[in-house]
C-alpha cells in the first residue's frame, strides 16, 4: 500500500470528487457529495474515466470481487446481480466458494459471463443479460477495450474498480463506489474509515521504530504448487510484494521486473532469508500437499502443510528455518477492503513487541460476522510455526 502522505493527498483529492464525507476545519468548505439517492451520480473510476450513473441501478454485473461486493453491499446487493465470472471459481477460491455459496445457495444459479481468475468476459452472454451496471476490473479493462466500447454503446455502464494493486486510494474509492451504487454508504465508509485509520496506525508505529530493527530479508511465496516446486514471489507493486515494502521488510522479490514469477531455489538460498511467509487458499489442482489457508481450512491441517514447505531440501540452514520464523498467509483474503488485516499481521510478525495488542486473525473474522452474519466465517487466515 502507500505512505501516510499519499493518504492524506487520495483525501483531499476523494474530498474534491465527494467520495468521503468531510472533515472538520478548513476541508469543510470543499463541495459535499449529493445526498444518498440522489440521481444522477457523476464520478471518477480507477481508470480515470467520468462515468455517469442516470439512476440507482436494478441489474448489475459483477466481473470481479464478488466477496468484496457482498461484504460493502449486505445481502440485499444480491438481488441486483445478474451475472458474474463463475467459471473456476469453485477450483481457484474453493474456501470462499463453499462458504459464499452454502449462505447464499442462488449464487450458484446465477450466469457466468467468464472467468473468475482470467480476463476473458463473454460480451454475447453480458449484452443478453441486460444490465445497468459493468463492475470489472483494472486487468478485464485492459484486456477488453473493444468489447467495453460495445458494451457502453449499448447502454451498459462499465465502471472499473480495482483491489489488486494494494493501493489505499484504489481501495477506498472502489469501496466508496460500491457503496453509493448499492445504498450502503454507511457501511462502505466505515469500512474505508476502519482501513485507513488502521492503516495509518500501522505506518505510525513502525516509523517510531529504530532502523537498525527494520529490513529484516524475506521470502514470500504462493503455496499452490507445494513444496515439491517454487510457486510465484510478487514484487514491491503488487499484492504481497506491496504489503511487505509498506512495513519496511526486505523482500527478496522487491525488484523482480515483473509483478509475480517463481524464484529459484538456488536464488532464495543465496539470500539467506530470516523471515519465510507462505500464501494459502484451495487449489482445485494436482497438488495434493498444497498450502491451504482461509475459509473451511482447520488450523491443524494448515500447520502441518506449512511444516511440509519447512523441511524442504537444503532449507535447513536458513535463518528463516533456525528461528522458527516460518509463516502462513491466505491468498484469498486479499483484493479486499478488509484486507488491510493481513498488514497488520505481518507488521506484527516483524516487530511483534510494537504490535503485541493486536489479534488482527480475530478482528478479520470478527468484520465478517459484522457485515455479513449470513456467512460461517471460520478458517485459517494467518499463521505462524510457533504457535506448534
Amino acid at each position: 500500500m502507500i505512505s501516510r502522505r499519499t493518504v492524506l493527498q487520495f483525501t483531499s483529492a476523494a474530498l474534491a470528487l465527494g467520495l468521503m464525507p468531510l472533515a472538520r476545519g478548513a476541508e469543510a468548505a470543499l463541495p459535499d457529495f449529493p445526498p444518498a439517492g440522489t440521481w444522477p451520480l457523476v464520478f471518477t473510476d480507477i481508470a480515470g474515466r467520468q462515468v455517469t450513473i442516470k439512476e440507482a441501478p436494478k441489474r448489475i454485473i459483477v466481473a470481479n470481487y464478488i466477496a468484496n461486493y457482498l461484504l460493502v453491499g449486505g445481502s440485499g446487493a444480491l438481488q441486483k446481480v445478474v451475472g458474474l465470472t463463475q467459471d473456476h471459481w469453485e477450483s481457484t477460491r474453493t474456501g470462499e466458494y463453499r462458504v459464499f455459496t452454502k449462505a447464499f445457495p442462488e449464487l450458484t444459479k446465477i450466469p457466468s459471463i467468464g472467468g473468475f481468475h482470467d480476463d476473458i468476459l463473454n460480451t454475447e452472454r453480458i449484452l443478453s443479460l441486460k444490465p445497468d451496471v459493468i463492475l470489472i476490473g483494472r486487468s478485464q479493462f485492459a484486456a477488453n477495450n473493444q468489447r467495453i466500447n460495445l458494451l457502453e454503446r449499448a447502454g451498459i455502464r462499465v465502471i472499473v474498480i480495482d483491489y489488486h494493486a494494494m493501493k489505499l486510494e484504489n481501495h477506498v474509492l472502489s469501496t466508496r463506489i460500491l457503496g453509493r451504487l448499492l445504498g450502503r454508504d454507511d457501511a462502505a465508509q466505515a469500512l474505508c474509515s476502519e482501513c485507513m485509520e488502521g492503516l495509518s496506525e500501522i505506518d505510525r508505529r513502525i516509523r517510531a521504530l529504530p532502523s537498525n530493527a527494520k529490513h529484516r530479508t524475506c521470502y514470500m511465496e504462493l503455496g499452490n504448487l507445494g513444496p515439491g516446486q517454487y510457486g510465484n514471489s510478487y514484487n514491491a507493486t503488487i499484492l504481497w510484494g506491496a504489503i511487505l515494502k509498506r512495513i519496511e521488510a526486505a523482500s527478496i522479490s522487491e525488484k523482480n521486473p515483473e509483478p509475480y514469477s517463481a524464484l529459484t531455489r538456488e536464488f532464495v538460498i543465496s539470500r539467506a532469508p530470516e523471515v519465510v511467509i507462505i500464501g494459502g487458499s484451495i487449489w482445485g489442482n494436482d497438488h495434493a500437499d498444497q498450502m491451504r489457508m482461509g475459509f473451511t481450512v482447520e488450523r491443524a491441517d494448515a500447520m502441518k502443510r506449512l511444516e511440509g514447505f519447512k523441511n524442504r531440501p537444503l532449507w535447513q540452514n536458513l535463518p528463516a528455518v533456525r528461528n522458527n520464523e516460518f509463516y502462513g498467509v491466505d491468498h484469498g483474503s486479499l483484493r479486499s477492503i478488509v484486507d488491510w488485516r493481513f498488514t497488520q499481521y505481518l507488521a506484527k510478525v516483524f516487530y511483534p513487541e510494537a504490535f503485541k495488542d493486536a489479534d488482527p486473525e480475530a478482528a478479520l473474522v470478527a468484520t465478517y460476522r459484522k457485515y455479513l452474519p449470513e456467512i460461517d466465517p471460520q478458517g485459517t487466515f494467518m499463521l505462524s510455526m510457533k504457535e506448534g
